[in-house]
């Protein structure tokens, strides 16, 4: 969504830096959208990287009542549907999937009565989405807008998420437990950074043999195809001029900076710590861009990180350091010790939570190798795999070993599965979001419960006491519920 009026004047960030949207708008000609018959239009015959633009007339000189923007939601979702209809975009996911803000507060006028407005927004989005068989992504600007968001859908939280069984959401709630705890390891493999746009491993490995294909015969290229992922890239390695040529490639095609999904998700999650195989940046990105900023290991020192991230395998901000081949793999012993050690210091308290593995990648194998190692029986206990759909061999293998939770029974489609693993990421996020910035924002006032408005008078009154002494316990009360926002 783009918010906008019927003369499409838009706000300058979203025209920066994006001459595909500049053209849209010079060549925007849809007379029931100017006349007001309809209060969303898709841009037609988009040629940009990024989603379809869809054109969405918001009030921005104010309004009557918050409820007037269910129609404007509704209108956006049908509009946008069709438009990935039309374009095909959306065929790899089981719904069509799109993004809005919550139109209204910021020139839309609803500034001043942003807790309602959230309120509308949600459900008309949850209707809207419903309706026209869509995924709606609401973005939000603050810790604070996300906290009341949070807290609105936890209301009724029995009557949505209808797509998880009651076995997925107990163990979200044991997982939720523990991210407020600090107490969450998420370990992140190439499936959470498909959503984005990256290569999986068999496209991966056609796109860097298109580049050297006329050195293999047709029958080596079938060969190919039947040898393990190790084994493939050592092969495809030595067809390029050099080594760093390879690293090169590879980086190129798995660099991608607008991420899925999935990455957000779990980049919003209260965590301390993360652990990835995966070369691109995106957990990296959407990490900063959720407010929590992340420092790389091994990199360069942080001084305002929140959290780390080690890198196994190694980033594409450094091609020479990515383990792909066969002898790549057996030459990163140093990034396994890292591992060992972080992982033998943390797994007395924390979860390992594997995410975007598949149980046949040799990759994992190693990795709960290495892990088991260390201390089998607490990665028996307080690790798991979440996976895409049940496999009840697979479960008797690892029984014992790790913890398997499957998101769908056997034979599911993958695309379904898949949104079923971004379900279940959104219901944890839920779960675990523990702002309560909002409380004190007079914007919010008219969605605070009864006991967090006797909770802002206690709040704003300790506030008030700091201003008037300077007690030490008094601050120091003051310090311990900054997590409620700064008083005004």
């Amino acid at each position: 969504m783009v918010p906008t009026d019927r003369t499409i004047s838009l706000r300058p960030y979203w025209t920066k830096d994006n001459p595909a949207l500049v053209e849209a708008i010079t060549c925007f000609s849809d007379e029931r959208f100017s006349a007001g018959k309809t209060h969303a239009s898709a841009v037609e015959r988009w040629t940009g990287a990024g989603p379809i633009p869809v054109f969405t007339a918001v009030p921005f000189f104010g309004f009557d009542d918050a409820s007037e923007f269910a129609a404007i939601i509704d209108s956006f979702a049908e509009a946008a549907a069709r438009a990935v209809a039309e374009s095909g975009k959306g065929a790899p996911r089981a719904f069509p999937l799109l993004a809005m803000p919550v139109i209204g507060s910021g020139g839309g006028g609803g500034a001043e009565v942003l807790g309602d407005l959230i309120r509308v927004v949600l459900e008309a989005a949850e209707c809207a989405a419903a309706r026209h068989l869509v995924d709606i992504v609401i973005v939000v600007r603050s810790a604070a807008q996300m906290g009341l968001a949070q807290r609105i859908r936890r209301e009724n939280s029995h009557n949505r998420w209808n797509e998880l069984p009651a076995d997925l959401k107990q163990t979200a709630n044991e997982l939720a437990a523990d991210c407020v705890s600090g107490n969450v390891v998420p370990f992140l493999g190439a499936g959470i950074s498909i959503s984005a746009g990256a290569p999986s491993w068999p496209a991966l490995v056609s796109q860097l043999t298109t580049e050297v294909a006329d050195q293999l015969t047709d029958a080596e290229k079938s060969s190919l195809a039947a040898k393990g992922p190790l084994d493939q890239a050592e092969i495809l390695k030595n067809l390029y001029p050099t080594p760093e040529a390879f690293n090169k490639a590879v980086a190129e095609l798995v660099n991608k900076t607008a991420y899925g999904l999935a990455p957000t998700l779990i980049a919003n999650l209260p965590l301390d710590q993360a652990i990835t195989l995966n070369y691109d940046e995106l957990f990296e990105i959407a990490s900063n861009d959720s407010g929590h900023k992340c420092a790389v290991i091994p990199g360069d020192e942080n001084s305002e990180a929140s959290r780390w991230l080690l890198k196994m395998h190694g980033q594409v901000s450094d091609a020479s350091t990515i383990v792909l081949t066969r002898s790549d793999y057996l030459g990163f012993d140093a990034n396994r010790n890292v591992l060992a050690a972080l992982v033998k210091a943390s797994l007395v308290t924390k979860r390992l939570v594997f995410i975007g593995f598949g149980l046949g990648d040799d990759h994992f194998h190693q990795i709960l190798h290495d892990v088991r190692e260390v201390s089998p029986e607490s990665i028996a206990h307080r690790a798991i795999a979440l996976t895409l759909t049940d496999d009840s061999l697979e479960q008797k293998a690892w029984k014992n070993k790790i913890t398997l939770q499957p998101m769908s029974p056997h034979g599911t489609a993958t695309a379904t599965a898949g949104r079923v693993l971004e379900i279940f990421l959104d219901y944890l996020l839920m779960l675990s979001t523990d702002s309560r910035e909002y409380l004190l924002d007079p914007a919010f006032d008219t969605q605070l419960t009864v006991p967090e408005r006797r909770l802002k008078e206690l709040v704003s009154a300790i506030y008030e006491l700091k201003h008037e002494s300077d007690d030490p316990t008094v601050a120091a009360a003051a310090a311990a519920i900054g997590r409620f926002g700064p008083n005004s």
